[in-house]
């Protein structure tokens, strides 16, 4: 159906010329006439029964060119790309050579290609992996933890309040002697010294069950509420409880409540297994970061500016998600850092070459390695996150393919081959250190 030649290649650009076979393009054609055949009204004439002479002399040969390009190019090119070896990472300017009724179709497509990748000497390279260990001290700090988990707020009533206490408050906030709306709470519990409003942390002290305070808060020039930047709002407070954390003792019970455990000992060391678990996640994480790092320090490569462009976005939408989910706009971020959207791109924009080279170091060593993801590899994967999540390997491998997320595992398992046969071809330095 296809044919592909190279006419001109200069460096990571290409001149592509691709020729549709003439009998392709009369069938495709031919469908055409005839499905236009039945949406347009032409007197004299039955919707199916126009022929094509009239259509063209209605519709203009033209028009049928045109659409029969829309059609069949973006195929005919998708069909070229994929039989051979060309790697585009841009989307193809296309100039039509030849469009005639009896001839093969004719068009050319210039393309942005993939760079080419030298990797450097992998035998001289030295590693140093620095791996984080669980101490008894993580251990107690998680048992602590878990302790905390299980405390109860009990009332206390010989004392007045302190540091760390939950209060019970009744509140509303007032501007210029009126209520503010919707700013009336009822019996909400706020802890001393860990409230984001730091005069409640501060005045709130040294008060009883029952007494009532007025505190006088000045909102911030820059704050999102525009109406009330650089007032004062005043908050009538009344404190209708103190309570403090009551810890419950490590005992038997305790450790019945945390889980099936018959002992301390026993879930000490089911905590130490899980940290660890944790820890080598983390340590895997840092080691490949590292590696893949060094690797492309050793590495030849011109990242094209089209691909930084694309990282770049990428991370300035991130940028954006990650802010609207703390009700922070791009604006409002920009004024907080003294910045603008060209200042933070051009910042972002040491970042993305960076993980643009990594990338294609990446894709260019599991080329060399000839690494492919198999049917094992994608089972043996499936076992080990359902395994993890306690779930059957069925759904999870049902999960995947009902969510069209199986090919993004594929790459996850290539990722993971490359990076652990690389590690097997350099020099790795450990030492351990405990966590912190």
């Amino acid at each position: 159906m296809v044919k592909l030649k190279i006419k001109e290649q200069q460096q990571d650009k290409v001149n592509l010329e691709i020729e549709i076979d003439q009998a392709v393009v009369s069938d495709k054609l031919e469908k055409l006439y005839n499905k236009l055949s039945y949406q347009v009204r032409i007197p004299g004439f039955r919707q199916g029964r126009v022929p094509k002479n009239i259509l063209n002399l209605h519709l203009g040969k033209e028009y049928f060119y045109q659409k029969l390009a829309e059609e069949i190019i973006p195929e005919s090119y998708s069909e070229a790309i994929k039989e051979s070896n060309i790697q585009p990472i841009t989307q193809p300017e296309i100039n039509i050579i030849q469009i005639e009724e009896d001839k093969s179709l004719i068009y050319e497509a210039k393309v942005q290609l993939k760079p080419e990748v030298k990797i450097g000497n992998l035998k001289e390279l030295e590693i140093n992996k620095e791996d984080q260990t669980v101490s008894e001290e993580d251990i107690q700090v998680e048992l602590k933890r878990l302790q905390e988990s299980q405390a109860v707020l009990k009332v206390i009533e010989n004392r007045k309040s302190k540091e760390g206490d939950f209060l019970v408050i009744d509140a509303e906030a007032y501007l210029e002697g009126e209520p503010l709306e919707k700013t009336k709470l009822e019996k909400q519990l706020i802890q001393l010294g860990k409230s984001p409003v730091q005069e409640f942390n501060q005045q709130l002290l040294n008060c009883s069950p029952g007494e009532e305070k007025e505190i006088m808060i000045k909102v911030p020039v820059n704050a999102q509420e525009k109406d009330l930047a650089g007032k004062e709002i005043t908050y009538k407070i009344k404190v209708l409880e103190i309570k403090e954390k009551e810890l419950p003792q490590i005992n038997d019970d305790f450790i019945k409540k945390i889980g099936n455990y018959q002992s301390l000992d026993e879930l000490e060391e089911e905590i130490r297994k899980r940290l660890e678990q944790q820890v080598n996640r983390i340590n895997k994480i840092n080691f490949e970061h590292i590696l893949l790092d060094k690797v492309a320090e050793i590495s030849e490569v011109k990242v094209p500016e089209v691909l930084i462009e694309r990282e770049l976005d990428y991370m300035m939408k991130y940028l954006e998600n990650d802010l609207k989910a703390q009700n922070i706009s791009l604006e409002e971020y920009y004024k907080r850092i003294n910045s603008n959207e060209e200042k933070v791109r051009q910042e972002y924009k040491k970042v993305a070459e960076k993980r643009v080279k990594e990338e294609l170091v990446l894709e260019q060593l599991t080329k060399q390695f000839n690494l492919e993801v198999n049917e094992e590899d994608i089972k043996n994967k499936i076992n080990s996150i359902a395994q993890e999540i306690k779930q059957d390997p069925l759904k999870v491998e049902a999960s995947f393919k009902k969510e069209n997320t199986l090919e993004a595992l594929k790459e996850s398992i290539k990722r993971e081959k490359t990076l652990d046969y690389l590690s097997k071809q350099v020099k790795i330095i450990t030492s351990g250190k405990e966590k912190k």
